[in-house]
């Protein structure tokens, strides 16, 4: 499974070979030192702004908040296609949940065209965003035709199929979610690393140092016949 899921990446991920990676941390490691991550950033471009909030944590946190509220509009209107939940006589409860999950993917979908913007050529190195993506505009074009054309979805298993579409861009929105989230934590674990990675070997060298020192002062103390060599 790892082997698989390590080839669906999101953007702000790194796509390169191991080898890759590894001929670039150190230098990597030293442009972490000198360039922190400022809270917004320093140029102010709307890209980079974009960029900025997508990789926010509370932004993630709203992302998978408006997933989980999508899903329950997409089980209401599953539950009223089926007839476990008696709709009421002009019909007007699925239309309100079909316009409320219709505004969230609205928002799912200007977040794809802000991410192509922001990322561009890099958003379709990573499998994870192109397939939410497709995912994403099917459901809406579905939902848009379903407005305009409502009799053509008239067969109750048309409509379920529908559903389970959405569904599949819910899971797949909660998988890209915990994975960005994820991924967050796993870099500031290796920068966490990297600072006491360089804190130890600071302190060795400040080791070898007073060894040094300390061999120099024997050395001295030995010429002036203070105390007798052992």
């Amino acid at each position: 499974m790892s082997r698989i899921l390590r080839h669906f990446t999101i953007v702000g991920d790194d796509h390169r070979p191991e080898w890759k990676k590894e001929e670039d941390e150190v230098v990597i490691h030293h442009q972490e030192k000198e360039h922190r991550k400022p809270p917004v950033p320093v140029s102010r471009s709307f890209r980079d702004v974009l960029k900025w909030l997508y990789s926010r944590h509370r932004f993630q946190i709203a992302i998978v908040c408006l997933v989980v509220i999508d899903a329950l509009f997409v089980l209401c209107e599953i539950l009223l296609d089926l007839e476990i939940i008696k709709p009421d006589t002009h019909h007007i409860a699925p239309q309100v949940f079909h316009y409320l999950s219709l505004s969230v993917l609205t928002f799912f979908v200007v977040e794809i065209f802000g991410k192509l913007y922001a990322y561009r050529l890099e958003f379709f190195h990573h499998k994870f965003e192109i397939l939410d993506a497709v995912v994403v505009l099917i459901s809406f074009i579905i939902d848009i035709i379903y407005i305009a054309q409502e009799n053509l979805f008239q067969a109750v298993g048309l409509l379920i199929l529908l559903r389970l579409w959405r569904v599949a861009r819910i899971i797949n929105g909660i998988i890209v979610s915990i994975k960005t989230t994820a991924e967050e934590k796993i870099t500031k674990l290796r920068a966490a690393n990297h600072a006491l990675s360089e804190t130890v070997e600071q302190l060795q060298q400040q080791c070898k140092q007073k060894e040094d020192e300390i061999d120099r002062l024997q050395k001295l103390l030995q010429q002036h016949q203070v105390f007798p060599a052992r």
